[in-house]
């Protein structure tokens, strides 16, 4: 034989056209040579065991050694390029994939072993080929049946791959190695049968593959024209192929992906329904080259391939679906041959996914969505929304931070209905980013699980999903959400809101509770537990020097994700409480309150004076630091005179916080007082409140020598008051009793006499005039016939004639809280009988309180309360 034109085929260099002739007629007389030592047999029955050999040829004296393992053809290993395969791949020689033969017993078709492709057959021989295979195969003559047979199979591999390479090297496969064909792509079908023992899901076919009726479930895929000799040799052929597509199937088993519902006589299923993946992986480097300077501006962050070599990209290309325009716009940069090869990867995805993808379109246009398209919904770097269907304002919201998981994939992804049709159970989840804060930003991630679909079969509204981009939710949901974020980023520092009502209608009651939100006092009170574990991992924290902003920064992707919950401190319950973020709203003053005070303007004046413009501590006239910076007013006077009216006035008045204590809070211990104090006095402090102390008779009064703990109350008080530098204010009806000490650290006393008639006439028409402003006010529900929380209907005031009879309802000598208290009462009894408020309700009301009055004066002997406290010296 002459081999000269080997050298060529290593380097894979054109063979020149002796060297062509040369090798055409070696192989010419090889396979003659190979035809004369082994004739064809005819006899196509099962070929006899080595042992059935004629005695002729066996050495008697030397048996045969034991039957060797087959050996792989030697290659030289830089007879082709170094291509690392992505799928294991059948050895040259390998078992060929499993065919049918017919029964020659019974004609039908079974599924046997079919003769193994490159191994020569041996039958029984007609002449003695012995010593010349042994010549031609340059064996010694001695050797065994085996060795000769080993030394054919190996020929023949040898051939083949000759036979190969040549074919390569033909001028069209040479021009198309060199890059002269137009890119293609090619179909490789992967099947994996869990009802074989065989490796043939290691066999990658060219052909479309078909239904047979085998397996546990009479439903078993073959493949056809399967590559044989190595997916490297066949792409060293194949130089024109720009990427391959691989197809994997599934098949017989038991836990499938797809529900085989079969029917009683045969399956009704095909190839399709045992589809489970799609993969491209791209085999040009130009092609690779050419997609990363695509995508690197064009994806606009979200997650792509990296399209690196043996990197299998996953079908249907959602980041492409995404950004088709971009990368549109992007490949038109691109050269010549550039551009081609990305074209031809775009061919191929609009004829595999192209009626899919406008199908999409279809129903994102309406706003609808399918289950069998839920992946294209969820695309990182946009916002979604966990709808809290009990109370939308409570919902979560996060940014999505890669593809839809889908672990449908671990269950059956369709399921039969009772009338024979079929839906998708879909599940599955997306890496959700969001904020926390602890008094400072952190942005964390976690699962969001995505499972209940509004139907399984047909469409639907995007945004009756629980879980669903924010884009497609209704506009006053977004800006429910945005505002909600406002309202937090505000509260990042110290805030005080109010918290409304559960009916969001906006208007704020004067029973709206209201909060300090202040979270590093918050944390100074509740210090976190350092060895606990945070629940979601801390990705990042914003830059402290974004706090200072009076806009949130960043954009919707921050202020969207920000948390619905904040702990708030209950100015009146003395406590801190979880409070929904969407209910707080910036506290509305009622300066008015001020000016309704019936008190003198003089003393309006001097309390406004003093609140307003509080001396700084660092200008105070007190010799010694620390000391005499605080404001402290007292209130005295008979019940129902204004002095807790005027406390709450100043502090709207001054737009400041109230926090009122009363003795009950305090308690009765030295020690739990000069506690509980310190608390008080720092958050009114820190806060800038007015502390209201109501009733502060306990801690006033004159030590005496034989009440030791009422003494040391007493001195726990003053010692706190003497370092307090806020406002104070102190109501008294018992201000005889006062201790000596205190009447030095007062700054301003206010004593508040009994209404007198014209006082009471002011009164009653303030009350008056703001239940007129309750009926007339536009901003609130029409006032007739309005429902109360307890299922009676305010049917309102007759206005005119109340006010016609102020003066007679001045007449009756009634405080202040009981001018109030006959106001509710007769509300209350006019909506029970159900009309109007007038002022024969108001009438009756006053006539029981004049007898419950009359009789307490008969019990004190004709003597007011007033009259019997001033004989004791306490008032």
């Amino acid at each position: 034989m002459h081999l000269s034109y080997i050298s060529s085929l290593r380097t894979l260099q054109p063979i020149s056209q002796p060297q062509t002739a040369a090798m055409a007629e070696d192989m010419s007389d090889l396979r003659g040579r190979l035809r004369q030592a082994h004739p064809p047999s005819t006899n196509t029955a099962p070929l006899p065991a080595p042992a059935a050999t004629p005695l002729s040829l066996r050495n008697s004296a030397n048996p045969p050694p034991p039957r060797r393992s087959r050996r792989e053809p030697e290659i030289a290993p830089d007879s082709f390029r170094d291509v690392e395969t992505r799928l294991p791949q059948r050895r040259p020689n390998a078992r060929r994939e499993r065919t049918s033969s017919v029964d020659s017993r019974q004609g039908s078709s079974v599924g046997s072993p079919g003769p193994r492709a490159g191994r020569f057959m041996p039958s029984r021989p007609m002449f003695d080929w012995h010593g010349p295979l042994c010549q031609l195969l340059k064996m010694s003559e001695d050797s065994s049946i085996d060795d000769i047979s080993d030394a054919l199979e190996d020929a023949a591999a040898k051939l083949e791959l000759a036979e190969s390479i040549a074919e390569t090297m033909m001028p069209g496969n040479y021009m198309a190695m060199q890059g002269h064909l137009p890119p293609r792509w090619q179909v490789l079908n992967k099947i994996t049968c869990y009802d074989s023992s065989e490796d043939d899901d290691e066999i990658l076919y060219l052909g479309d593959p078909y239904m047979v009726e085998r397996g546990p479930q009479l439903a078993h895929i073959v493949g056809s024209r399967a590559i044989t000799n190595g997916l490297d040799l066949y792409l060293e052929k194949n130089k024109d192929v720009a990427f391959l597509v691989y197809r994997n199937f599934e098949c017989c088993n038991n836990k499938s992906k797809r529900e085989t519902n079969r029917s009683d006589k045969k399956p009704t299923l095909t190839p399709t329904d045992f589809f489970v993946s799609e993969n491209v992986s791209i085999e040009s480097d130009d092609l690779r080259e050419a997609l990363s300077e695509v995508c690197k501006d064009a994806l606009g962050g979200i997650p792509g391939p990296l399209f690196v070599e043996d990197e299998l990209i996953k079908a249907p290309f959602f980041w492409w679906y995404h950004r088709r325009s971009e990368i549109e716009e992007a490949r038109r940069k691109l050269n010549g041959s550039k551009q081609e090869l990305v074209s031809t990867l775009y061919e191929y995805i609009m004829q595999t996914l192209g009626q899919q993808w406008s199908e999409v379109d279809s129903l994102l246009a309406e706003g609808k969505m399918e289950a069998r398209y839920i992946d294209f919904l969820f695309v990182p770097q946009t916002t979604i929304i966990v709808k809290d269907t009990s109370n939308i304002a409570q919902s979560e919201v996060f940014k999505v931070a890669g593809w839809l998981m889908n672990t449908s994939a671990r269950g059956p992804l369709f399921s039969t209905e009772p009338g024979g049709g079929r839906t998708y159970n879909f599940t599955g989840y997306v890496e959700g980013h969001f904020w926390v804060f602890d008094g400072d930003f952190q942005r964390s991630s976690r699962p969001v699980n995505i499972s209940k679909l509004p139907s399984p079969t047909g469409s639907f509204p995007i945004n009756e999903m629980e879980i669903y981009p924010l884009r497609y939710a209704d506009q006053t949901i977004r800006d429910t959400i945005r505002a909600r974020g406002e309202m937090f980023w505000k509260c990042r520092r110290q805030n005080y809101v109010c918290y409304r009502n559960k009916s969001m209608d906006g208007i704020q009651n004067a029973s709206d509770p209201r909060f300090m939100i202040d979270y590093a006092t918050y944390k100074l009170m509740h210090p976190p537990d350092p060895k606990k574990v945070p629940d979601f991992p801390i990705l990042e924290g914003l830059d402290p020097g974004l706090l200072g902003q009076d806009k949130a920064p960043l954009g919707d992707d921050f202020v969207l994700c920000l948390p619905n919950k904040i702990p708030g401190y209950n100015m009146q319950k003395k406590d801190w409480i979880t409070l929904d973020v969407s209910r707080l709203a910036p506290v509305v003053w009622n300066t008015k309150a001020f000016d309704s005070l019936v008190v003198d303007d003089e003393t309006k004046v001097l309390v406004s004076a003093l609140v307003t413009n509080q001396i700084d501590s660092d200008r105070n006239t007190d010799i010694m630091s620390g000391k005499g910076n605080g404001l402290f007013i007292l209130l005295h006077g008979g019940p129902g005179t204004g002095k807790t009216l005027t406390a709450e006035s100043v502090a709207e008045f001054a737009r400041k916080p109230l926090y009122r204590v009363t003795c009950g809070d305090i308690g009765t211990k030295a020690e739990e007082v000069e506690k509980y104090l310190e608390v008080v006095l720092l958050l009114g402090k820190i806060w800038g409140c007015v502390v209201l102390l109501d009733e502060a008779d306990v801690f006033l009064e004159q030590r005496t020598l034989f009440d030791l703990q009422r003494n040391a109350l007493v001195s726990v008080f003053l010692r706190v008051l003497e370092y307090y530098d806020g406002i104070l204010i102190l109501t008294s009806n018992r201000v005889g009793t006062f201790d000596e000490a205190f009447k030095s650290r007062i700054q301003l006393s206010l004593r508040y006499n009994n209404l007198d008639i014209g006082q009471r006439l002011l009164i009653w028409g303030n009350f008056i005039t703001r239940l007129e402003g309750f009926q007339t006010n536009p901003s609130a529900k029409q006032f007739n016939a309005v429902p109360t929380e307890n299922g009676g209907v305010d049917l309102g005031i007759k206005v005119e004639e109340i006010r016609a009879k102020l003066p007679e309802l001045a007449k009756a000598e009634l405080n202040g809280r009981e001018i109030r208290n006959a106001v509710s009462t007769a509300r209350q009894l006019a909506m029970f009988k159900g009309v109007p408020m007038g002022y024969e309700h108001l009438e009756s009301v006053i006539e029981e309180a004049k007898k419950f009055n009359k009789y307490l004066l008969e019990l004190q002997k004709g003597m007011t309360s007033d009259q019997k406290k001033n004989r004791q010296g306490e008032r």
